[in-house]
């Protein structure tokens, strides 16, 4: 690293003086500070006028050493208020363990948990945070993390913004990450400290840029505006082009007006008595165009809706239906002997024309749908099509091209095409301005154009539902308000062509550019300072903006992008490709490339390998971009040196069951230096895990979390599917028996009822799962792939009483579990007779489990 900082001393000593000034502060301390930014600026101006001395930089080898990382870990999350629906009355905790599963079906407050960490994590993606939108008063958003940092418990309250700083370094997988690297491009989060400091130093850069933008925002123009009227004049002109190189000389010429001049310009305003003939022609000729076109729309609208365009399209909407019916009687009886409902129907034609599509263009191409042809097979299931099949998919292709059909689809396009004949009206406050526009001043009139154009779009709105030419309704106009209008316009025609010759003669036009000119100037020499300060303002803002241009991070950026060529690219591309083929991936060709260097930042995305287009997101399935995305993310995160928790939201989600063995495995790997917590919905990961953790004398913690009647998020316990048997078992008889017990005795019947009605139904699933890892030995289990052919040899202890146990429990508790008839309610068993049967399953097991398989093969 030592010949980097001798290069980059030589680099950098080429840089403008401030910013050399700049690189020695950031090697001695951590962060810049407000103050030193400001110092910086002034610094940059300085140089920009040539009064920076020079000076000299140095840079000591040990300025880009690594630190060492230390450790994190998540404890809990509390107190959370106004988070989406989160409102959990107990902390969500994550356990002491290295891999955490947190379980809970959809809605029960997972990604909640998951977007909240992202903000109090100032994680990429981190999207808008809402509250609870169901509730009628806003609560403030708050909620308290708890970690452990090298080994010390922390608590951080976040209260709705910010960001912890000591939890920047969680890293956090969910499905807004694969637009990423998948559908856009970033940077990685990890930097080499030479690239870190070039980081800080463009980070610098644009802080003193945003100053200089600050110091010149804080000198705003007093500059006055000038009358719109004489912004044309030749004084206009020069006023709104004064700049810093403005001279004095300058001011005094377009400033100047003396006595005389204020006498020449009354004796000319005293001629110029009368407004401008030409500008007011103007303005009346538009405002009689304006009433024109309310009068032609006006005829337009009341064509378009006539009697007899609507007598047209309720016709052609009486066709479209009748000869709908038509179709869909003649399809009716085409496929009366039909096994299924809904053939002919729209569903049953887009599957039918998707099928066709299909066939034509893949399964058969060059043989004319449908292929009926010897050996031909179904392209939906791809069976081999019997006779009775072939001929109803001749049937069925003979409905959709039958005539019946098409004249059903010609009624509907001719029905559709009649329909837009009529366009749509303006609103109500278009029409508003286009009154006013049309210098309708009179409210009887105006309420009459707006009460026609009411009552014809009611008539459009009813249009659809009216199925008769006796029901079009027939609006009560009133067109005399059209004939009021042509007059109206008629006389500003005639108004106007009297202005217009008012303008032709005199010399009028001339006459008031020179008044113009006199008035301007005289406005001028009343602002003569403020013309003056504007002036000294420009100058400085000039100098301002050549100073900026030194903070100008190309340089920067192209510098950075060199080392990081090495430093990170190379790196970032080869464990993308490691995480690839450990995530079992490396068939997908993609590639992780450097697409450009953005203000110093290095971004990056993923492409097609060899191929025309780079639309990964078109291109690829679900579950390869899936795929994909968790490895571009573990390829970026991997790099960094800290100890951070990993955190993933739902990540075998689109996987097939390669896929997601191959995620778990990684994520155990993962888990062996990092803490890694996992929230999902499905039982199948739960297992997946504790398999393969399993093979590596791993233990992971399972939370479970559910929706409850104040809110979701709640901890809650684990499903019994997933549960520890002896655990659960204890449970239920030990603490849920007791409540039961204990309401019965307090005279709550039906409470007691209910719990018991719950204690058999857990019961019974309880006896399911023994049979399944105790009576079976666990050599099949649900949500696990492989069979454990080695645990056969146990079954060779099991005898016919075990088996007449545990189908005598089954029996007897599957009421519980399953519907049943409400003529004959499955009676719940004596509280003391359901304690006795969970009491023997307890005993069996522990026998059961002490029994030796080699003892019961040798008697």
């Amino acid at each position: 690293m030592s010949e980097v900082t001798v290069s980059l001393t030589k680099w950098i000593s080429e840089r403008p003086k401030w910013l050399q000034i700049t690189a020695m502060r950031i090697l001695q301390q951590s962060e810049l500070t407000n103050k030193d930014i400001s110092e910086l600026a002034t610094l940059c101006q300085q140089e920009a006028d040539g009064k920076l001395s020079k000076t000299t930089c140095s840079f000591p080898a040990s300025a880009f050493s690594q630190d060492a990382a230390g450790s994190l870990r998540l404890c809990s999350i509390s107190d959370v208020e106004g988070v989406n629906a989160l409102s959990p009355k107990k902390p969500l905790e994550f356990g002491k363990g290295n891999i955490t599963i947190v379980y809970g079906n959809n809605g029960s407050g997972k990604s909640g948990y998951v977007r909240l960490l992202k903000h109090v994590c100032g994680s990429r993606e981190s999207g808008t945070l809402y509250r609870n939108v169901y509730k009628p008063v806003p609560v403030v958003q708050k909620a308290c993390i708890s970690f452990e940092q090298d080994g010390i418990l922390k608590n951080h309250t976040w209260s709705g913004q910010g960001i912890c700083d000591d939890l920047k370094s969680v890293d956090i997988f969910d499905t807004s990450f694969g637009k990423v690297f998948v559908s856009s491009e970033d940077e990685v989060s990890y930097e080499p400290p030479v690239l870190s400091f070039f980081s800080s130093l463009i980070l610098a850069s644009e802080k003193v840029a945003s100053a200089l933008d600050a110091e010149a925002n804080r000198h705003q123009s007093k500059k006055p505006n000038m009358p719109a009227d004489k912004k044309v004049t030749p004084e206009g002109i020069w006023y709104e082009s004064i700049s810093a190189k403005t001279t004095t000389q300058d001011i005094d010429k377009h400033c100047a007006f003396s006595s005389t001049d204020e006498t020449e310009m009354q004796t000319l305003q005293q001629r110029l008595v009368e407004q401008a003939p030409a500008e007011k022609a103007k303005q009346l000729r538009t405002q009689k165009q304006h009433v024109d076109t309310l009068i032609q729309d006006t005829k337009k609208y009341l064509e378009q809706l006539s009697d007899e365009n609507c007598r047209r399209i309720i016709a052609a909407k009486k066709k479209s239906i009748l000869k709908k019916k038509a179709a869909d009687a003649a399809a009716d009886k085409v496929f009366s002997g039909s096994e299924l409902e809904g053939i002919g129907v729209e569903v049953w034609k887009e599957l039918w024309e998707a099928a066709r599509n299909y066939s034509v263009s893949a399964a058969y191409k060059e043989i004319d749908y449908p292929n009926v042809s010897d050996g031909s097979r179904c392209v939906l299931c791809h069976q081999t099509l019997n006779q009775e099949a072939k001929d109803r998919l001749i049937s069925f292709e003979s409905f959709v091209k039958g005539e019946m059909q098409k004249a059903a689809t010609d009624a509907a396009k001719e029905y559709e095409t009649v329909s837009q004949t009529i366009e749509a009206l303006p609103t109500l406050e278009t029409l508003r301005t286009r009154i006013d526009a049309a210098g309708i001043s009179q409210d009887k009139i105006a309420s009459q154009v707006t009460e026609s154009f009411i009552q014809l779009q009611a008539k459009k709105d009813q249009l659809p539902e009216i199925d008769s030419e006796e029901a079009i309704p027939a609006p009560q106009l009133s067109p005399e308000w059209i004939e009021e209008a042509n007059t109206h316009s008629k006389s500003l025609g005639e108004l106007a062509a009297k202005y217009e010759e008012d303008a032709k003669s005199d010399n009028r036009d001339e006459s008031k550019k020179k008044l113009n000119s006199f008035q301007a100037r005289k406005w001028l020499s009343e602002h003569r300072a403020v013309i003056d300060e504007e002036i000294n303002r420009l100058k400085l803002l000039n100098q301002i903006a050549k100073a900026k241009k030194s903070t100008n991070t190309k340089a920067l950026s192209q510098k950075k992008g060199e080392l990081a060529e090495a430093l990170i690219t190379d790196a970032f591309v080869k464990r993308f490709e490691t995480e690839l083929r450990a995530l079992g991936a490396s068939q997908v060709k993609v590639e992780l490339v450097k697409s450009k260097v953005s203000k110093g930042r290095i971004l990056h995305k993923l492409q097609l390998r060899g191929a025309s287009q780079s639309g990964l997101a078109d291109i690829l399935s679900e579950g390869e971009n899936r795929i994909v995305s968790i490895a571009a993310f573990l390829a970026d995160v991997t790099g960094k040196s800290s100890q951070a928790p990993f955190i993933f939201d739902d990540p075998i989600s689109s996987l097939d069951q390669t896929y997601e063995e191959a995620v778990v495995q990684r994520l155990i790997g993962l888990s062996q230096d990092k803490q890694v917590i996992v929230f999902t919905h499905r039982l199948s990961l739960l297992g997946t895990v504790r398999h393969f953790a399993e093979k590596k004398s791993i233990r992971p913690d399972v939370v479970s979390i559910r929706s409850a009647d104040w809110g979701t998020g709640e901890p809650a316990p684990i499903p019994l599917s997933q549960s520890d048997i002896k655990t659960a078992l204890n449970t239920l008889m030990n603490q849920r028996y007791q409540d039961a017990k204990k309401a019965s005795e307090d005279g709550e019947f039906e409470h007691a009822e209910i719990l018991l009605k719950a204690i058999c139904s857990d019961f019974r699933t309880l006896v399911e799962r023994s049979i399944e890892n105790d009576l079976l030995c666990g050599v099949v289990q649900r949500f696990q792939r492989p069979v454990h052919t080695l645990k056969l040899k146990e079954l060779a202890k099991l005898n016919d009483a075990d088996c007449n146990l545990l189908d005598s429990l089954m029996t007897k508790y599957s009421g519980f579990e399953h519907s049943q008839p409400t003529e004959s309610p499955i009676a719940l068993p004596n509280p003391d007779d359901l304690l006795a049967d969970m009491t023997s399953l307890k005993n069996w097991r522990e026998e059961y489990a002490k029994r030796s398989a080699t003892a019961v093969i040798s008697r």
